[in-house]
Order: structure tokens, then C-alpha cells, then sequence
């Protein structure tokens, strides 16, 4: 088992486009969701729909979720406290049961505890960022019927895997928007990062984690050209559903380039 002090962790995000996110921590071994702290962050930014009748009447606030997180990433115990207007606590939770959770066997099933996360609704900040992410309702193809299901498949329970729908091929659309990135590039840094992450039903890639690292900054310039994609959904019986896919990006120094 990890060794970890016992404290009260507050970790503040003051500004995801004016929705703030807090996650309020008092155990030893918290859960982690995919992409850390920074990774939920911008997953709210890129998942939140501020409801439009909580908009058209102005309705702001705080919704609180309590909730426990068991070895294998699932949510073991979940309670949206009643604060804030029920069209955001519903909303918040929506959010909520989007997230993915790091699997981790050393936290030991009696030393689980319990986690809080605040999730903030600020009208006018919302709609700049939906100004800036393109889009106040989820981009959903209409040509597409949707499961209900949240639940994220694996590729070998899939009728058809997710593929790109903005470029002939995803290695093309890389080729033609990569950077290396310039530490990396200064300090003649050359490997693979892999990641693995979610490809949501409206064909967006969220829920980011890194499998194999690399410095220098090459993480976030994998992130990045990722979510340059946009995405035909996978498809199980007939319907659009979640899920997983990963990609594995090659960067060659001394020439900045990639395979």
C-alpha cells in the first residue's frame, strides 16, 4: 500500500470558462479520474449543457456530489446534496456518470473513503464558453440513433469501431497539423506516447490518459491533435455508444518529426 499523509485536500479550478470545479479530498488514497485533476476539468468544460430553462430564467448556483470510488474505477456510492436549482443537480450529475476512473488494485476496499466534488453554473461565463467550444448542445449526428447506455466498450464488443470523420485517415490529419513541440525538440527528446481515451456518442474524444509517457511536452501535443478529430461514433446494435480507443504517437529528433 502507498504511503499518503492525512489531509484535507482542496483542489480549485478558478476558472474552466467561468464553471468552477472543486474536488474536496480528506482520505489517504483518493480516486483518480482519467487525465487527473486537469483531465476532469477539461472534460466538464467540454461535457456541460447548461439547461436552457436554468439559462432563460437566469438560474445560477452550486450543485455538491459525495461520492466513493472502488478499486476497479466504479462508483461504489453516489448523493447529489440538495443544493442548487434541480435542473443543475440534474445536469451535474448527467456530468458526473460521464466521468472515468482510474482502475488501481493498492486501494484497499477498507481504507475507501468518501470524495466531494462542487461543480459551479455561471450563466454569462457559460455562454463564452460555448462560444468558444462551438457548440451550447451536445453535437449529436441526427442521421444516428443514440443508446441510452453511458456504459464505455471495449473494441472487441463493438458492431462497428469508432473511425475519423474530418480527414481520409487519422495518421493524415496529424501530418498536416503536428508540432513538435519545442523543449522536446531543444533537448533532443525522441519516443512514443500512447493514450487511451473516450470517444464520446456526439464524436468528441474525452477522457484522456496517458499509458506511455514522454517529456518535453509531447503529451499535450498528442492530446492536442486528438481533439483536432472529430469522430463517427462506435456503433453496437445499430445504435451509437461509447467508447474506448487508443493511439500511439512516435516522435524523431534531431529532424522534429513523427510516425
Amino acid at each position: 500500500m502507498k504511503n499518503f499523509f492525512s489531509i484535507l485536500l482542496i483542489l480549485c479550478f478558478s476558472t474552466v470558462f467561468g464553471q468552477q470545479m472543486h474536488l474536496f479530498r480528506t482520505i489517504y488514497y483518493p480516486a483518480e479520474p482519467y487525465g487527473g485533476e486537469k483531465g476532469l476539468e477539461e472534460f466538464i468544460k467540454q461535457a456541460m449543457v447548461y439547461p436552457d430553462s436554468a439559462l432563460d430564467a437566469d438560474i445560477e448556483g452550486d450543485v455538491f456530489i459525495t461520492f466513493l470510488i472502488d478499486p476497479r474505477g466504479k462508483i461504489k456510492y453516489k448523493k447529489v446534496e440538495d443544493s442548487g436549482h434541480p435542473w443543475l443537480r440534474e445536469e451535474a450529475e448527467r456530468i458526473f456518470d460521464l466521468v472515468v476512473w482510474e482502475a488501481d488494485a493498492e486501494r484497499d476496499e477498507d481504507e475507501l473513503g468518501y470524495e466531494k466534488i462542487k461543480i459551479s453554473f455561471n450563466a454569462k461565463k457559460y455562454m463564452k464558453l460555448a462560444r468558444k467550444r462551438g457548440y451550447h448542445h451536445l453535437p449529436y449526428d441526427s442521421t444516428l440513433s443514440y443508446s441510452d447506455d453511458i456504459k464505455v466498450y471495449t473494441q472487441s464488443q463493438l458492431d462497428a469501431v469508432p473511425d475519423i470523420a474530418n480527414a481520409k485517415s487519422i495518421n493524415d490529419l496529424i501530418s498536416k497539423n503536428f508540432r513538435f513541440p519545442s523543449v522536446a525538440k531543444e533537448r533532443g527528446i525522441s519516443g512514443r506516447v500512447t493514450v487511451e481515451f473516450v470517444v464520446e456518442k456526439y464524436g468528441i474524444a474525452s477522457n484522456f490518459r496517458i499509458i506511455d509517457p514522454l517529456a518535453g511536452g509531447c503529451n499535450e501535443e498528442t492530446i492536442r491533435l486528438i481533439q483536432l478529430i472529430k469522430w463517427k461514433p462506435a456503433i453496437k446494435d445499430g445504435e451509437a455508444v461509447r467508447s474506448f480507443y487508443t493511439y500511439s504517437l512516435n516522435f524523431m529528433n534531431p529532424q522534429g518529426q513523427i510516425r
